[in-house]
Parts: C-alpha cells; structure tokens; sequence
C-alpha cells in the first residue's frame, strides 16, 4: 500500500514555483574584469518557509545596450533553496554590459531575441526544384 501511494505521488508534477516567496536579483561582479565578457552574480532569495531544490529554479538574465536586449542567458541554480536562506551562481555574457536584469525563465517579452543577441532564427521558405 506504501509502495503505492509513493508511486502515485511521484507521478504528481511537481508544484510551481511561488514567485511572491522568492525574489531574483543581478548584479554585475566586480572581483574579476574583462575587456571580452562581462561576469554578473545572480541571486535568489528564498522569503517562504519551504525549502525549493535550486534546479528547479530556473532564470534567464538579460543584458541591455543602447535600452535594449543585447544579450541573454539561461541558467539555474544548485543545492537547495532553504527556507529564508539563499543561493547565488555566477553567468557571463560575451561583451561589456553594465546594465542587466533577471527574470524567471518562460517569462520571455514579445519580440525576444536569441542568445546571441541576434534576430530570431526564421525558416526560409522552399523553393521548387522543376
């Protein structure tokens, strides 16, 4: 019967993230330098009683040029999330920004951009080979 309900419960998706409970910052990380890439600190604070496993936190981070998106990338955390605790994991973006914002991964603007800072990728259409 134990053996049961276990497996019932891990065919259960697993709950989404409470995102009023934890709150992700950025910031740029001023112990190394580089004329190529720019390193920033990503962080995430857990304000909830409930521990969260750090890779289901997952985050895309932006960085911005002339006011806007010139480059972006993905990540997650580690460990675990405890309750009141935090985590941070270090990201880099190719190219000298100094203005950056995170937010959480899926919650993407219209008109987003590849991770290359490029247009997105667009399929060409066929030609007819008669």
């Amino acid at each position: 019967m134990n053996t049961l309900l276990v497996l019932l419960l891990s065919l259960v998706p697993p709950s989404p993230l409470p995102w009023g409970e934890i709150a992700l910052s950025i910031e740029r990380d001023h112990s190394t330098s580089s004329d190529h890439v720019t390193l920033c600190r990503v962080r995430v604070v857990n304000y909830g009683g409930r521990s969260w496993s750090g890779r289901s936190i997952a985050f895309e981070a932006r960085a911005f040029r002339d006011g806007a998106v010139a480059a972006t990338e993905r990540g997650r955390f580690g460990l675990t999330l405890l309750p009141y605790g935090s985590l941070e994991t270090i990201i880099g973006f190719t190219g000298r920004f100094d203005r950056f914002e995170v937010v959480p991964a899926g919650r993407a603007p219209a008109g987003r951009r590849s991770r290359s800072g490029g247009p997105p990728h667009r399929r060409k259409p066929r030609r007819d080979k008669s």
